[in-house]
């Protein structure tokens, strides 16, 4: 916990889906293999760090817009690390420092969030993210003209701006930026946020979740126009500073109402598989309260050991008290106008009772004193398959 805290000082839903249907992915180019080295290069390219780069990069490290890049993203990473990091990761080391922490991590409805699945669990060595935004890819970075490495990145620090302010993306805004983004897709995003993390990439896979449950490798341009009963998706392998430990960052391209895992069981077949010791839920516009998404609302309450949430997550009416124990933090005001109709009288009263201060703003309610997140605790854990 403590030495990413230090690694931003020294620096110093998603998931608001508009549709059931994950947004179409945009065609990735087709390209030869990549190292370790060159993915951690790009990575660190992407998110306006300075950094020893592969030969293959070293021109398009030194190219204008990459150089006007790297300085105005860092800026704005450094606001971010010092008021929005920094007390995530200390909140992280006084409140999630047990067993649990280690994951394995299940993280719905999060888009391509691993900066806040890595910031509340640094020391989770599996993680696993869904979202309805489409995995994507980097292109040959070296075949990118002038206007289109400019407008590249300029979209990208665009996409990027919603969580470095709010907390959480908006996946509508995400959908027309892919679009018409050779950066497109959730990879991108990720490989910047490990490397703002220091990770380094050791792999990055593209994979189709079968029928049959099973990950098939593939290249990233087969992702293309799939038929809905087969789940696109991407592992990014990596390491982190001070740790031996290969860590496997998994992320799915799924729709996660009843329907949609009706079409596509091997979802949560493979999830079960998972393990996840641990769930995070935050900004999920409130989808969980609704009737239909009762089948990934039962897998957490019924496979998680620990649930780290804020009030668009699982109602909490559903923890019941005779096996989960729960701490709240922050306030309760209830939802912002867009979801007022999921407005929690318990919640209200479980927090006039007692809660406990929050130093950050996260969720909906991103300003700091007015923001809220609950942990819950399963009292006998759930014993491993």
């Amino acid at each position: 916990m403590d030495a990413l805290a230090d690694v931003a000082a020294k620096q110093t839903d998603s998931s608001e889906p508009a549709a059931l249907k994950p947004a179409p992915a945009v065609r990735p180019s087709t390209r030869g293999p990549r190292n370790g080295a060159w993915w951690t290069s790009a990575s660190r390219i992407l998110a306006g760090m300075s950094a020893p780069v592969v030969p293959d990069l070293v021109e398009f490290s030194k190219h204008q817009a990459v150089v006007q890049h790297r300085a105005d993203f860092h800026r704005a990473w450094l606001k971010f690390a010092a008021e929005r990091l920094k007390p995530v990761t200390t909140f992280a080391g006084r409140e999630l420092s047990g067993p649990e922490s280690a994951g394995p991590l299940y993280y719905p409805f999060s888009g391509p969030d691993i900066l806040y699945g890595l910031a509340l669990f640094p020391n989770a060595a599996e993680i696993a993210l869904t979202g309805l935004e489409p995995v994507g890819d980097v292109p040959d970075l070296t075949n990118l003209d002038d206007e289109q490495i400019a407008g590249s990145l300029a979209q990208l620090r665009r996409s990027l701006n919603a969580i470095l302010a709010f907390s959480f993306f908006r996946t509508n805004d995400m959908r027309d930026e892919f679009a018409n983004n050779r950066l497109s897709g959730v990879t991108p995003i990720m490989l910047i946020f490990l490397a703002r993390h220091q990770a380094v990439i050791t792999g990055v896979q593209p994979f189709i979740l079968e029928k049959d449950s099973n990950l098939r490798n593939v290249p990233p341009w087969f992702l293309y126009n799939l038929v809905v009963e087969r789940i696109p998706g991407v592992r990014i392998s990596f390491t982190l500073p001070n740790d031996a430990r290969e860590r496997k960052l998994y992320y799915f391209s799924a729709d996660l109402s009843d329907a949609g895992l009706a079409k596509t069981p091997q979802y949560l077949a493979w999830m079960n598989a998972f393990e996840p010791r641990v769930s995070l839920v935050k900004s999920a516009s409130y989808l969980m309260h609704k009737n239909y998404f009762s089948d990934v609302r039962s897998f957490i309450l019924e496979r998680s050991n620990l649930v780290v949430q804020d009030d668009s997550g699982v109602p909490m009416r559903l923890f019941a008290e005779q096996i989960w124990d729960r701490k709240m933090f922050g306030s309760y005001a209830g939802p912002i106008p867009l979801f007022a109709n999921w407005y929690q009288k318990d919640m209200k009263s479980a927090y006039d009772k007692a809660a406990l201060s929050i130093e950050f703003g996260i969720g909906y309610q991103h300003v700091s004193k007015k923001s809220n997140l609950q942990i819950f605790q399963r009292r006998v854990h759930r014993a491993s398959s």
